[in-house]
């Protein structure tokens, strides 16, 4: 058994006797309205905690999201310079310039590598935002206006 609290934690009246003899819990609040006003205010103090490691959990969630878009992109360019130096390493008759094929062949190729760009971009803003960035310090650093970089990136 518990030992029984003479005060209300809200309070700190002394509480009334119990009404009757049965067994039970002990009573922590002097009234009904004192146990929703502890309760109101423990909500208020949790959370900004909680607010906090849910924050925390987005920009965690939006960190790897980058690092995935960033890998993508490592790899996108990565295959784009080993079939150029495969071209280099071709002799000169076998190279782009030589044979039939599409006019923007080079142009064609690292157009995935600008998407690429792109996403990786839009997750880091993403995440920027998560961190508690406004629209005007993004926007500083995209060289556009606060409209602009949230027309542009707002998810």
């Amino acid at each position: 058994m518990g030992s029984r609290t003479e005060q209300c934690l809200n309070c700190e009246a002394p509480l009334p006797p119990p009404a009757d003899r049965r067994e039970g819990r002990p009573r922590k609040y002097c009234s009904d309205a004192c146990r929703w006003a502890f309760g109101r205010t423990r909500a208020r103090r949790w959370r900004p905690l909680t607010q906090r490691h849910q924050r925390q959990d987005d920009t965690r969630k939006q960190r790897r999201h980058i690092r995935d878009q960033a890998e993508r992109l490592a790899q996108a360019a990565g295959k784009l310079a080993l079939d150029l130096h495969a071209e280099d390493l071709a002799p000169p008759t076998q190279q782009t310039g030589w044979k039939p094929g599409p006019i923007a062949g080079y142009t064609a190729a690292a157009l995935p590598l600008l998407a690429q760009a792109r996403a990786v971009l839009a997750a880091a803003v993403a995440a920027d935002r998560a961190t508690g960035a406004t629209w005007d310090e993004i926007a500083a650093v995209l060289d556009v206006s606060p409209d602009t970089a949230a027309r542009r990136y707002q998810a």
